[in-house]
This record gives C-alpha cells, structure tokens and sequence, in this order.
C-alpha cells in the first residue's frame, strides 16, 4: 500500500471512529408526560425544556417525549423506578406516603395565586431543608413546581363567600387537603377525580366546586356552568409536582452534561413551568371574568377557613419534624420565600 494510500485508509478509519464515538455517546432519556399531549405542561412546558436540555448539552443529551403517556398518572415514579420509561412528572399528592417536602405547597392557605412565585418558594425551600435522596430514594430529582392556588366556584346565583355558604352548597373537592377542610366545616362534599366533575356538572350534582383553578375550568368546559368564584389571598390548595430521572440512568450520563441539565432545572424549570401555568391561569380567568362574578374573600371568611385548615398544617410539621426537619422553620421560609417575590 502505497503512503498515499495508507493515509486516506487511516483518515477514514479516524472518521469511523469519530463518527462510532460520538452515536455512543449520545444519551436519550424517554420521558414521559402523563397530561393530555396538546395540554400545555406537554406541548409547551416539557418540551420547551427538552429544547433547553438538548441546546446546553450541545446534543449530547436527547429527549423523547411520547405521544401518549405510557402509566396512569397515579404510577410515574414506580415506572421510573421500574425502568418503563427514564424519566416522568408525579402529582405529589400521590406519593404523599414517601414524601413530606414536596407537599409543603398543597397545605391549607400557605400558598399564593401565582404559580411561579409558588414553584420557586417549594423548590427553594425542598433545596435547603430537605434530601433529595432520603425523600425521593432511587430516583435523581430534577426539580419541583407549583399550580396557581385555587378558589371556590359557585354554579348558584349565592356565591361560596361564607361558612354558611360553605355549608349550605354541596360542594365537589379536590381529595385530600380540600376535601377534608371543606368536611370539618360540615360541608357536604362530593370527591374524585377532576376529570368526572364535567358530568358531575351538567347534571347539577352539585352546587360548586374546588380545587381546580379557572384554566382547568375553561378546559373541562365547566365555565358556562359557574356564576361566580370567590378569591382568597392565600389559597385552600395548590397542586405541587416533582420531577425526576432514573438514578441509574443519570448516573450514566456525563458530570459535564449532568451539570448543563441542573442549570435548565432546578429553580429554573421550576420559574419557567411556573410562569406558563400562571400565564394560562390568567388568560383564563380573563376570559370567563366577563360572564361570572369575581368576588374577593372577606379577611373574616379566610381567617376562618384557614383555622379549619391549621390542624393539617401542624400534621405536616409533626411529620417533617420526624424527619429530622425544623417544620416551622421550613414553612416560614416557604413562606416569606413567597412573600419576598410579592413584593
């Protein structure tokens, strides 16, 4: 073989190389959305940080989000864990079992309207009060976030703004926290899952609901039925979420790009899913605001409901204060995290 020669067939053995390296290189995480594919936490949230992943690890880390989720909303960290799919989104209320810090939004009047300020307090306050690894265990948490805090909605000319309003409108709610305050008032409640509230509706089952805020509203088309919704300042309720990726998984994954993830999660997703659900809160609240009453909560109505929720609150110190956490210190950072965004 001549030298010329050779060194071509040397080049593109270099180039096979190369090329071999770097397709080996390259990381896919399959992660799983369990909203709807058109609902905006899939079509704008996840896959807008999907973007922001593959753009700061220069490709190295690809995304693939399915079109159809591949678990029961109930079941994304056993999948995870299981290895169905690489990484996913849970509802904290349902691992509330093994968790205490990614509840601490969901408790009775401690949290705000905004979502973004929401997300950002948990995550800041999960950050330095608690473990990720003792709470969450096999799996490597990329961050938490918040929903708006929700109000109470009437489908009678009589507004939900009393605790004898309280009392006298059968009233569906969010299970868990919600619902319970809302029975320790003598409330009578219907409790389930938000996606059967739409017939619930139609066939004036009941007389209100809460636990779900105007955007869900507009999108489980329950709008046109609502006469009016009553706001608090410091809300009975605010979904909180965590997300996460195989521990075995991230393991893999280089410290450089391991690194270049966290940066585009943390409290950086946290604000950024935050501030699209604050944004779609608002559009939609705007939207149904000409046709309902918009009613701002009497500091009597609040101070009492919050009362009846306190009791829930002092659970979830006990527990996090089993943990080995100061619970009242951490929900007095969450919230004064909260009150220095607000200012």
């Amino acid at each position: 073989m001549t030298a010329k020669l050779f060194r071509a067939a040397l080049g593109a053995a270099v180039t096979v190389f190369a090329l071999s390296h770097a397709a080996t290189a390259q990381t896919r995480l399959l992660f799983n959305c369990f909203w709807p594919a058109q609902h905006y936490m899939c079509a704008e949230v996840l896959t807008g940080w999907k973007s922001q992943v593959e753009k700061a690890t220069d490709g190295r880390v690809l995304i693939d989000i399915p079109a159809h989720s591949l678990a029961p909303p109930p079941e994304q960290l056993a999948a995870v864990r299981s290895g169905i799919f690489d990484g996913s989104v849970q509802f904290n209320s349902f691992i509330a079992n093994e968790i205490t810090g990614g509840e601490i939004a969901m408790l009775p009047f401690v949290s705000v309207q905004d979502a973004a300020v929401n997300s950002i307090a948990l995550w800041r306050t999960f950050e330095r009060f608690f473990d990720a690894r003792s709470e969450f265990g096999d799996v490597h948490l990329l961050s938490l976030f918040a929903s708006p805090g929700v109000d109470l909605y009437s489908l009678t000319e009589a507004p939900v703004s009393s605790m004898d309003a309280v009392v006298s409108h059968k009233l569906w709610a969010l299970p868990g926290h919600v619902a319970d305050v809302l029975k320790s008032a003598g409330a009578p409640v219907v409790s389930g899952p938000a996606v059967q509230m739409t017939e619930l509706v139609q066939r004036g089952v009941v007389d209100g609901y809460v636990g779900i805020g105007s955007a869900a509203s507009v999108a489980l088309n329950l709008a046109p039925y609502v006469k009016s919704v009553v706001r608090t300042e410091r809300k009975i309720n605010a979904g909180a979420f965590s997300m996460f990726v195989n521990s075995a998984v991230w393991d893999k994954i280089g410290q450089e790009d391991q690194k270049a993830i966290m940066a585009v999660s943390g409290e950086a997703f946290a604000r950024f899913a935050g501030s699209v659900w604050a944004a779609k809160e608002t559009e939609a609240l705007e939207k149904i605001s000409g046709e309902i009453k918009v009613i701002n909560a009497s500091a009597e109505f609040e101070t009492a409901l919050a009362a009846l929720g306190q009791g829930f609150v002092e659970d979830w110190i006990a527990e996090a204060e089993a943990r080995g956490v100061p619970g009242r210190e951490a929900l007095a950072f969450y919230q004064s995290t909260i009150a220095q965004q607000m200012q």
